[in-house]
């Protein structure tokens, strides 16, 4: 290099913002900036400045920024190879400086003083003279932070400061501004700003060129905050409010919810005290009259030119009794009241076999005892819809039914060899407890008013509806 260039090259390159000239000679600095030419611009002057002065200068930095600070201190005439052979000019990776000294997330104290006394011992030694001094720049710091480690990046700052305290250094660390946009990294950034004896804010402050123009733009900034924090404590209270209307609303839906469900089972209740009440009529006052019809054709009978028509009357009467007597006994069937739930599930799997033609088998203990009633009830009418819906849309040619108690519990299992239910539809069922007609709607509303559970699966092989529902003895009922 020309030595006759260089004061003049010295002069521009001492021309640096206020701030970092005005800082000492031992100084730990943080620059924030948002435009990445204005920090190499500024970066180039700092280290430019002290490699002219005959000082050492470190950088560890990103490749992007270690090449554009080469660039631009060789734009200003500045060759950095005679320095680098002095041992003056170090350069060296960021992230893999940093690597040297991490340990399970955070700098260890130790060989972070080992790595950096590795880089500045020499460094100092090769500055020479009176007054040996190193500018260095780090981004290690800049890294940590953008990794979402702000616990790292302080303790590393802090590590920092110690190296202040034995080595004649000016150390300049640089964050991105749009790393600290969030509210929650306020208290991060005051304990950043907090470890640096001068925080240089970014270019929009620092290109102010006199206090005039910076105690404006403070207190614009001032006024900005002000509206921002009043902003946020309104935008707080709309949230609150929206909570707490979202709160109201989900407990409305519940009871409303609750509401529906207790109606639905008080219908169900009144369905079936009602087909209780019918079954009773049917059986108390029409088949009264259909038996006191039958013998009066036993006693017409006996007039020889009508034998063949009180025949054909007989038979048809016999035919309205047996049909009376079946739904009768399908609205209730008395031998439920007589004999529990399993004796009315055999005659009822029986007669279903008889009238529908598919094949049903029962597996039930001889020894299960009573239920309550209201139990053995939203059985049997469970019984009832699954092999109703058997017979009408599985197109089965058989079904088993098992009954069994267990832990305090009985369980209804009834399973098909049909076609199945869509996967789509059985889904929708489960999410919503609709799409699947009144008769599974039916079975779960009896279950759940029980306490109980269920289970619908399918497939290509059938489809098994099980019921499980909590049982206490007879006595309680």
């Amino acid at each position: 290099m020309n030595i006759v260039t260089l004061p003049k090259l010295h002069d521009a390159l001492l021309v640096s913002i206020p701030h970092w000239g005005e800082a000492d000679r031992n100084a730990h600095m943080t620059q924030f900036y948002t435009d990445e030419t204005f920090l190499l611009d500024e970066l180039s002057r700092f280290i430019g400045a002290a490699l002219v002065a005959g000082e050492a200068a470190v950088v560890i930095a990103t490749k992007a920024h270690r090449d554009g600070l080469s660039q631009r201190l060789h734009s200003r005439g500045l060759e950095l190879a005679p320095a680098i052979s002095q041992g003056r000019y170090i350069a060296l990776d960021a992230a893999e400086t940093l690597a040297m000294f991490m340990v399970d997330g955070s700098p260890d104290a130790t060989l972070f003083t080992e790595i950096v006394g590795s880089i500045l011992g020499p460094a100092a030694a090769a500055a020479g003279g009176k007054n040996p001094h190193i500018s260095a720049f780090g981004e290690m710091v800049a890294l940590l932070w953008e990794e979402g480690n702000p616990e790292a990046a302080i303790r590393l700052e802090q590590l920092w400061n110690n190296v202040l305290r034995i080595y004649p250094i000016s150390l300049l660390c640089a964050y991105p501004m749009s790393a600290f946009q969030r509210g929650e990294h306020g208290e991060s950034f005051r304990k950043i700003c907090g470890e640096h004896t001068h925080v240089i804010p970014d270019e929009s402050y620092t290109s102010l060129v006199n206090d005039e123009q910076r105690l404006r733009s403070i207190t614009l900034l001032q006024q900005k905050a002000q509206a921002l924090e009043t902003e946020m404590a309104e935008r707080r209270q709309v949230e609150e409010a929206l909570r707490r209307t979202q709160a109201e609303l989900e407990s409305l839906v519940e009871q409303r919810t609750n509401a529906l469900r207790q109606l639905s089972s008080r219908l169900l209740r009144l369905q079936d005290t009602e087909r209780r009440r019918i079954a009773r009529e049917l059986h108390d006052s029409l088949g009264q009259y259909l038996v006191g019809l039958k013998l009066h054709v036993e006693m017409l009978k006996q007039t020889p030119s009508a034998e063949r028509l009180w025949s054909e009357a007989e038979d048809l009467m016999q035919q309205c009794m047996t049909e009376v007597r079946t739904l009768s006994y399908l609205l209730h069937p008395p031998t439920m009241d007589a004999a529990g739930f399993v004796s009315a599930a055999r005659w009822y799997v029986e007669g279903f076999g008889q009238r529908s033609g598919v094949n049903v088998t029962l597996d039930a203990p001889d020894h299960l005892g009573r239920f309550p009633d209201a139990v053995e009830l939203a059985l049997f009418r469970v019984l009832q819809e699954t092999l109703t819906n058997v017979h009408r849309h599985s197109g089965a040619s058989e079904a088993h039914v098992m009954i069994l108690e267990d832990a305090g519990q009985v369980v209804l299992e009834i399973k098909d060899n049909g076609r199945g239910i869509p996967e789509k539809l059985l889904a929708y069922f489960h999410a919503t407890g609709a799409g699947m007609g009144v008769g599974l709607a039916g079975i779960r509303e009896r279950t759940w008013e029980l306490g109980g559970k269920l289970k619908v699966e399918s497939g290509s092989d059938g489809t098994l509806v099980r019921v499980t529902l909590p049982v206490k003895s007879a006595a309680g009922k």
